[in-house]
């Protein structure tokens, strides 16, 4: 089962959130808005292996980078915040 962390736009964090699936919805306690889904990944990319990256977390089947322009450029068009991988 995928965990998460989840922002709201009112600033309420939820921290290792157990979802059953990719599409799970997580509204918030305080303002009842749906969060948004965060990926803290604690690591930074300083090289990239030779087959590159793959990150399973980003979409539902996972996603191999051999850059960090193009997870830049991924995140960008996606609308996803990497936080620390970057």
């Amino acid at each position: 089962m995928p965990v998460y962390d989840y922002k709201c736009r009112c600033g309420v964090t939820k921290h290792d959130e157990f979802v059953t699936h990719w599409e799970s919805e997580v509204k918030c306690d305080e303002c009842g808005e749906l969060m948004e889904r965060q990926f803290p990944l604690g690591f930074v990319i300083d090289m990239l292996p030779k087959d590159g990256l793959f990150l399973k977390h980003v979409c539902p089947e996972g996603k191999t980078f051999h850059s960090k322009s193009e997870l830049k450029r991924y995140a960008r068009e996606h609308d996803l915040e990497l936080g620390a991988l970057l």
